[in-house]
């Protein structure tokens, strides 16, 4: 009989085990049919047979019609139908090693082509791969041509082996694995640098036109408008250009891809009147920066982004009629600690770790109307615990709030 031609589904007349499915999910998953030889499965083949004194040894993978062979020692083999496998026997209990003797005298064995052809197989002993989850996969067997047996050690010896195949079916698992999340990588990267440099693209073409119509109203209404009308228009041109350096900062930011490489000492105080500026408060809020502020090491953009969140919460939910924020600082060896402290409606002790999560929100809304995206806190805890520092926050309802966020010295 020959059996090394490409398999051809033939009856089913074989055993299955119970989780039958499960387990060639399982063997999928690792995808090690059909793969090319690797000496190491090799070594591992030689060995069970200098281990079990046998001319013959194989590691091979049940497939749902077919035995497939990784690597064989003594005998040439790539694949059979799974009705004639040996093996197939020997995946129905993962717990044991199942040796037979004499092939011969076992009725399962007797008329089986490879006991009674080439290669002419008498002793049997294999045990199963077997994954974390319980599911085999194949096995890695021995065959001899004449009568045989294992003592305790050869049995062992065995399990070891079948213990550093899976090991290594594990590893290539592992780092397939990975090459696809390096690849899924690599596209994000790619999406986030296409959608930077469009959406900085789309944004400063309206910022530049408010900033330019801006100065046309100034200068051309010059001597209708009164002082406040034009300081108005002198905040909106002031915004728009910085939000303009805003958005060309994160362009900058996302092409360096957080290497650290645009990381210095930033001036706190300078990052927070930019903010202030930029926010523009109205005339019921009143911010006061208590003291100097420390430099930290950590890129500005990150700091600014992290002081416009935090600042622009204590503005839109507080429901005061005079809005305090106050902001300072406290040091010592190893951290620099920002205060923000405002006198809103506070926020309840069980949400205080929820304010924090991604896209969770508290389903209120804002001294406008809008409700949060929750998104924003998420994100100031990420830049903060990015830069090896950590956020909390301590309030009380209807009396206000302090979030204080630590950075290292």
């Amino acid at each position: 009989m020959n059996l090394t031609p490409r398999y051809m589904q033939t009856p089913a007349t074989y055993p299955k085990p119970a989780n039958e499915l499960l387990r060639l999910r399982a063997l999928y998953s690792y995808d090690i049919l059909d793969s090319i030889s690797e000496k190491e499965y090799d070594s591992i083949t030689k060995l069970a047979s200098q281990i079990c004194g046998t001319p013959v040894s194989f590691i091979s993978f049940i497939d749902e019609g077919r035995q497939w062979y990784k690597s064989s020692f003594g005998f040439e083999l790539t694949e059979i139908p799974r009705e004639v496998s040996l093996c197939n026997y020997t995946i129905l209990d993962n717990e044991q090693v199942l040796v037979v003797p004499d092939l011969r005298n076992d009725e399962r064995f007797a008329n089986n082509p490879l006991v009674k052809g080439h290669p002419n197989a008498v002793f049997y002993a294999g045990t199963s791969l077997v994954t974390k989850e319980g599911h085999p996969l194949g096995t890695i067997c021995t065959l001899d041509s004449k009568v045989n047996h294992l003592n305790e050690n050869q049995v062992e010896a065995l399990k070891s082996l079948a213990e550093q195949v899976m090991a290594r079916l594990e590893l290539h698992k592992k780092l397939k694995e990975l090459s696809i999340a390096q690849q899924q990588l690599k596209e994000v990267n790619a999406d986030l640098k296409s959608f930077a440099n469009i959406a900085s693209h789309d944004m400063k073409t309206p910022l530049a036109n408010i900033s330019m119509m801006s100065r046309a109203f100034q200068q051309r209404y010059e001597d209708s408008f009164d002082e406040d009308a034009m300081k108005y228009l002198s905040l909106i041109d002031g915004s728009a250009k910085e939000l303009l350096q805003f958005i060309g900062n994160i362009l900058t930011k996302s092409k360096k891809m957080r290497t650290g490489e645009d990381c210095n000492l930033v001036n706190s105080n300078d990052t927070i009147k930019k903010v202030i500026s930029m926010i523009v408060p109205p005339p019921d809020i009143e911010i006061n920066v208590q003291g100097a502020l420390p430099d930290i090491a950590m890129d500005q953009i990150s700091l600014q982004q992290v002081f416009q969140n935090l600042i622009t919460n204590a503005i839109k939910y507080n429901n005061k009629e005079k809005g305090v924020i106050n902001i300072w600082s406290e040091s010592d060896e190893n951290f620099h600690r920002f205060n923000i402290q405002d006198n809103g409606r506070g926020i309840d002790r069980e949400n205080f770790d929820k304010i924090f999560q991604n896209e969770l929100t508290l389903q209120t809304t804002d001294r406008y109307g809008n409700q949060g995206t929750g998104i924003g806190l998420s994100t100031v805890k990420n830049i903060i615990e990015s830069a090896g520092g950590d956020i909390a926050v301590e309030s009380e309802k209807d009396f206000g709030s302090v979030f204080q966020f630590c950075i290292p010295r």
